[in-house]
């Protein structure tokens, strides 16, 4: 969490919420006034990070539905106090698809926004895994156990992160991560769960980039950069990572992209499961007039 505070100029804001004298929740909210517009994210825009939100007490899990039910109100009550007397003009949360109870939010008049991931279940034979994928992906990755690709294993980030903002540059379209230093910091800080693989040919060039993140799940996070080439890199990604994570006893492959017209038709021949989190939001007309300066300039611009 430092490391997201240092490098996006947010102050991060730990908020935990206490009933009598429990701890029933923590939330890392990150704080900052942009040009006289208060603002609070968990996470904040540019890390790349896809959800955060809540940490719930495991107390929770074993209350009968009716104390769980107050509690998680006096969760949203409590957050909504909060959030007000911050003066915050814009709210947004992004949730975990762990955390599905997002009534508490909507009865204190925060919005509701559904979003959506595509997963890979590992629990199940690699033979059924394979036999779900559409039939021009099995022939592709068939074809691709004679081929000279290799999945290889990289400390640096220069490449993934430079090829990154090459492919979102040729789309009018600034890369949605802070920086390089950024992403190095996190893959020295975290070694085991923030990692980077490149895919190459027999000649030792790239023709496929990514960065993982693994813990719990392997995520598929930064990258999948394809560069000019006529190889089919992703479905080699793919299958490689299925079968790595499996090996590693990992019961869910997370691919991303299933918000994403141009992404979701070509992932979803792979047969993933759709996943949901929620995005808890809240904007005042200040909130709103940011929001859409964001969107549709900053978001955009290249600069």
């Amino acid at each position: 969490m430092h490391t997201v505070e240092k490098h996006t100029g947010y102050t991060l804001y730990p908020l935990g919420m206490y009933i009598t004298e429990e701890l029933i929740c923590v939330i890392p909210l990150f704080f900052r006034k942009i040009h006289g517009v208060k603002v609070v994210f968990s996470p904040p825009p540019q890390t790349g990070i896809p959800y955060l939100g809540y940490v719930l007490s495991s107390r929770l899990d074993g209350m009968k539905q009716s104390k769980r039910g107050q509690r998680m109100y006096e969760i949203g009550e409590l957050f909504a106090e909060e959030i007000n007397r911050l003066g915050a003009n814009y709210v947004s949360i992004l949730l975990t698809p762990s955390f599905t109870d997002i009534r508490p939010f909507k009865w204190h008049g925060f919005m509701i926004d559904p979003l959506y991931t595509f997963v890979i279940d590992l629990q199940k034979p690699l033979e059924d895994i394979l036999k779900e994928f559409n039939v021009s992906k099995r022939k592709i990755i068939k074809k691709n156990e004679s081929s000279d690709m290799q999945l290889v294993e990289d400390k640096d980030v220069s490449l993934l992160f430079d090829l990154s903002v090459q492919r979102y540059d040729e789309q009018g379209l600034k890369f949605p991560v802070t920086s390089k230093a950024y992403i190095e910091e996190l893959q020295r800080l975290y070694p085991d769960q923030v990692k980077v693989y490149y895919i190459k040919d027999k000649d030792g060039n790239t023709l496929g980039a990514v960065m993982t993140t693994e813990h719990r799940r392997v995520t598929l996070w930064i990258g999948s950069v394809k560069p000019d080439t006529k190889a089919p890199v992703n479905e080699f990604l793919y299958w490689e990572f299925i079968k790595k994570s499996k090996a590693e006893n990992y019961e869910l492959l997370e691919l991303g992209g299933a918000d994403i017209p141009r992404l979701c038709a070509f992932k979803s021949q792979f047969n993933p499961t759709i996943e949901t989190n929620y995005r808890i939001f809240k904007k005042d007309m200040v909130g709103k007039m940011a929001e859409w300066t964001y969107l549709n300039v900053c978001k955009k611009s290249k600069f």
